[in-house]
């Protein structure tokens, strides 16, 4: 397959790196720091079994060079207004993995149902400079799913082309609702670890009301949108909660306390947009957007 990655971060690099491993055409879209690091010493991937090297990928620096594609895949964070490329390659279907409940839909209104395939990362894996991903382990897999018909071929083909990498791959039929879960574990304890600043192993005990509190919002914040959240939803993602590491933290917690610019725009306001626009509530998702955009304006005045 022709795959063009728009990003070659943590999730970009590290997936990408194995696809090209696999032996596909895999084109990174990348600012110019990164290129120049990749052109010459390729992609470095670090996982507990050791450091490797992937080299033959290819880069440029804008989609817009790219003629044609089977799958263009974006894996970058949403740092303030959504950025979707102005026109996809001749041929390509976009694929979102963002931690955005929103982007998936934005997608589809300026591509069409049929031109983007929403997808659900769930990985441990950190960036550790440019054009260097480290998974740290556990699980590494890619959930993702057709909206129409036109793209149920090319779910099923990328969903073989992955059965040759380490990525446990599954098509999921109802691909919003998961990611909704996904939304309900990484957007909460991400959002609720910034405020108390601590990790999940606190979260899911000193805090676990409150975490809990938070998942049962957004769930209802999907299912007045029409998502097909099952009604055990919250039960499942606390017990993948209390399976994590208990000091593990979410990228969007880090960022925020390391006063950087973060994903608190695109995975909390999104849930209250989503809200907002589906005549629904989420006052405890505004509470925490409100009282983390104060807290991330003071940090990054610090800095």
């Amino acid at each position: 397959m022709k795959i063009v990655f728009i990003g070659a971060g943590a999730i970009g690099g590290y997936y990408g790196g194995q696809l090209a491993k696999a032996g596909h055409d895999v084109t990174y879209v990348v600012r110019p720091a990164t290129r120049k690091v990749i052109d010459s010493e390729g992609l470095t991937l670090i996982s507990p079994e050791g450091t490797e090297k992937v080299t033959n990928i290819s880069t440029v620096g804008s989609l817009e060079e790219v003629d044609s594609a089977d799958l263009v895949i974006s894996a970058i964070k949403i740092v303030g207004d959504p950025d979707l490329p102005e026109k996809l390659p001749a041929g390509a279907v976009f694929m979102t993995t963002e931690n955005s409940v929103e982007y998936p839909m934005l997608a589809q209104e300026k591509y069409g149902a049929d031109k983007v395939i929403p997808a659900v990362v769930r990985a441990f894996i950190h960036r550790e400079g440019p054009a260097t991903s480290h998974f740290m382990g556990g699980g590494l897999s890619l959930t993702f799913g057709a909206l129409e018909p036109a793209t149920e071929s090319l779910v099923q083909e990328f969903y073989e082309v992955l059965a040759e990498t380490p990525i446990k791959a599954k098509i999921y039929p109802d691909i919003l609702s998961d990611v909704w879960m996904k939304a309900m574990l990484v957007t909460t304890f991400g959002a609720l670890g910034a405020v108390v600043e601590e990790p999940i192993g606190i979260l899911r005990t000193t805090y676990r009301d409150s975490l809990r509190a938070l998942m049962t919002e957004a769930a209802q914040v999907a299912r007045t949108a029409g998502i097909a959240v099952k009604d055990d939803a919250v039960d499942t993602v606390m017990s993948f909660t209390d399976a994590q590491s208990e000091d593990g933290t979410a990228s969007m917690q880090r960022d925020i306390l390391d006063g950087l610019d973060s994903e608190l725009d695109s995975q909390v306001g999104g849930i209250v947009r989503f809200a907002n626009s589906h005549d629904g509530q989420a006052p405890l998702h505004q509470l925490v957007w409100d009282t983390l955009s104060a807290k991330s304006n003071k940090l990054r005045g610090e800095q």
